[in-house]
């Protein structure tokens, strides 16, 4: 039994004329008349009384009628569905994203973009910082995830595009969505507030707020580094485990802090981030995903991301 002897039946039966039922079909009514008794034959049973001029369902056509045609409401339902998903139209998509990311216009365009393009899409948004992504990556928790990343990282030197080395041996596909510098962050009525630049030098006597495992500012090896390069140790008061919380401690006082600056991201009113001028430090916001990973909903997502990077 073939699908096409399911279609015939219902034509013919809805029809109650095989002639009628070969029109409909695009076909010869010899062929409607065959398929109708090859069906009958597999089955075992008649399904159309043959009259003068027209057939008629048997108990058992009108039996298998309204089964077949729920059949092929289904049949159609998952096909649609299907070219659904392989658009990218439907599905699920989970992002992670990191407080850095916040600060970001990129992440609330792209999200809503995507949201207002894709309806349909069980869309996500998982809070992981970057150090934590590649491995919820790999474990396949998120499908793609924004990423900031500084010098000394797998992605700091890379062409974009290029696959990288993350955290758990994961092999990533990223795009770079711009790169930045390093700043200082200090509340709005901190003394050296008013200041265009700053060097490290200048932040001897300050107090620092450290997130230890930032992946984009300088955690305790690098910032003990750069301060010991300007010929001081830093006195860190207070270490937390994200950015955010950086953020909240340094805007009611606690002290200071290294903070990514770059083209558009815009860091809480009751906070001034200036710039130093005295260190090379560079860091990358990527979308980054496992790589060789083929996923429409994914790829939709990627096609907003560059649209709106241009």
């Amino acid at each position: 039994m073939e699908l096409r002897h399911l279609r015939y039946f219902i034509a013919a039966a809805e029809e109650e004329h095989f002639g009628r039922a070969s029109d409909r079909l695009h076909v010869t009514r010899p062929a409607v008349s065959q398929i109708i008794a090859d069906l009958e034959e597999e089955i075992g049973t008649l399904l159309f009384e043959r009259l003068a001029h027209r057939v008629r369902l048997t108990a058992a056509g009108r039996s298998l009628l309204p089964q077949l045609q729920a059949v092929m409401v289904q049949l159609n339902d998952a096909l649609v569905q299907t070219k659904r998903v392989g658009e990218g139209r439907t599905g699920s998509l989970n992002i992670g994203y990191g407080s850095l990311t916040l600060l970001h216009p990129m992440f609330r365009a792209a999200v809503k973009a995507y949201r207002e393009t894709y309806p349909d899409v069980d869309l996500a948004l998982i809070e992981l910082p970057t150090t934590l992504q590649p491995k919820a990556l790999a474990e396949r928790r998120i499908h793609a995830g924004f990423m900031h990343i500084g010098p000394g990282r797998s992605l700091a030197h890379a062409r974009r595009g290029a696959a990288v080395q993350g955290n758990e041996q994961t092999v990533l596909d990223w795009y770079r969505i711009q790169t930045g510098g390093l700043g200082v962050a200090m509340a709005n009525d901190h003394p050296l507030a008013r200041r265009k630049t700053l060097s490290i030098a200048d932040l001897a006597t300050e107090d620092f707020v450290v997130v230890p495992n930032s992946s984009s500012s300088p955690g305790y090896g690098p910032l003990y580094a750069l301060c010991k390069k300007a010929g001081y140790e830093p006195r860190v008061v207070q270490e937390v485990s994200t950015i955010s919380s950086q953020l909240n401690l340094i805007s009611v006082g606690m002290g200071i802090g290294l903070a990514v600056i770059g083209k558009n991201f815009s860091y809480p009113q009751g906070l001034t981030v200036i710039p130093l001028s005295d260190v090379n430090y560079t860091t990358s916001y990527v979308f980054a995903w496992v790589k060789g990973q083929k996923d429409p909903s994914l790829d939709r997502m990627i096609d907003i991301i560059k649209s709106l990077s241009k």
